[in-house]
C-alpha cells in the first residue's frame, strides 16, 4: 500500500517484484527472465520498486536514489501475511495473476515471524555497499515519514 501511494503522490512507475516472481498460479518465472526484466527496469532513470531484493538483485539498491526499508517486527509482519490471506484467498492481488491466490503456509508464516527473510535483505544491502537507507520501524514512524515529507 505504501508504495502504491508513493507512486501516486510523485507520478513514478511502481513495479511490485511479485509481478515479475510469478505466473499463473504461483509459478515461479525462470530466474534468468525475472532477472532480465529487472535490469530493464533499474535501466530507467525513474522508478519504485516494492518487495523482497536479495543479493542478486543488489544493483537494484546501489542505483537507487532513496531506499526505504520497512523493517517491522516479525510479529506485525506475521499479523499481516494473516490479513492478506484473508482478504485474497479468494480473490487475487492487483499486482498478480488471477490465478495467484493467497495460501497461508506454514513455513512461510514462521520465516516471516522469525524474520528469516530478512537475512537475505542485509546481504543485498552489503552487497551494494552499504547505501544510505531509511530503516522504518513501524505503522507510526511510517506516518510521521510520510507527514515529514508531505506524502499524506
Amino acid at each position: 500500500m505504501f508504495a502504491r501511494k508513493l507512486a501516486q503522490i510523485t507520478g513514478l512507475p511502481l513495479t511490485h517484484m511479485d509481478e515479475l516472481f510469478w505466473t499463473g498460479n504461483w509459478q515461479e518465472v525462470p530466474e534468468v527472465e525475472y532477472l532480465a526484466k529487472h535490469q530493464e527496469i533499474i535501466a530507467q532513470d525513474k522508478w519504485i520498486i516494492e518487495g523482497y531484493v536479495e543479493e542478486n538483485m543488489a544493483d537494484r539498491l546501489a542505483r537507487a536514489d532513496q531506499i526505504i526499508y520497512l523493517d517491522y517486527p516479525g510479529a506485525l509482519c506475521a499479523l499481516r501475511l494473516i490479513q492478506r490471506w484473508v482478504t485474497h484467498r479468494k480473490k487475487a492481488r492487483p499486482e498478480l495473476p488471477k490465478e495467484a491466490l493467497e495460501d497461508l503456509k506454514y513455513h512461510t508464516f514462521y520465516k516471516v515471524l522469525r524474520r528469516k527473510e530478512r537475512i537475505r535483505i542485509e546481504k543485498a544491502l552489503l552487497a551494494a555497499g552499504s547505501p544510505d537507507t531509511i530503516r522504518i520501524k513501524s505503522p507510526i514512524e511510517l506516518k510521521k515519514f510520510l507527514k515529514n515529507y508531505k506524502l499524506t
